[in-house]
């Protein structure tokens, strides 16, 4: 018997779920190795990314959920490992998106910082002259 199936003759609220650990390749023509995945968690869905144990690193590595709810094999002889748990990138996401936010108001205060200098230094006795060229109240094409 495959004792890592043992659980779902036990617990009807096991899931079977197929995850990968690489992408499948841009072209379609080759498909990651689909490995099954064992866990009670009922929110995990396709497109999730979870922590299994392997044997490398810190004994953890991420793969992402490809299929949900599959059928059992009964008769499998894989060794189906347990979801530790699903990674929380919602918050990374925001995180990332604030830091975006920054930058640019970060960007714009260094244009217009850069811009008041150039001007300062450029001709604070010609500054009324180079307002009244015409390129300097250009404005874009009515549509």
């Amino acid at each position: 018997m495959n004792y890592s199936i043992a659980v779902f003759l036990l617990n009807d609220n096991c899931r079977l779920c197929r995850g990968i650990f690489e992408a499948d390749s841009p072209d379609g023509k080759s498909f990651a190795k689909r490995e099954l995945l064992k866990t009670f968690d009922p929110t995990i869905s396709v497109g999730d990314i979870v922590m299994v144990p392997t044997g490398t690193r810190h004994g953890v590595s991420v793969m992402k959920i490809v299929e949900v709810d599959t059928d059992l094999d009964i008769d499998t002889q894989e060794d189906v490992r347990w979801v530790i748990g699903k990674v929380d990138q919602e918050y990374y996401t925001m995180l990332k998106k604030q830091e975006e936010q920054a930058i640019a108001a970060i960007k714009q205060a260094e244009l217009k910082k850069k811009k008041k200098a150039m001007m300062e230094t450029m001709a604070m006795d010609y500054v009324e002259d180079l307002k009244a060229l015409p390129i300097s109240s250009a404005v874009p094409p009515a549509e």
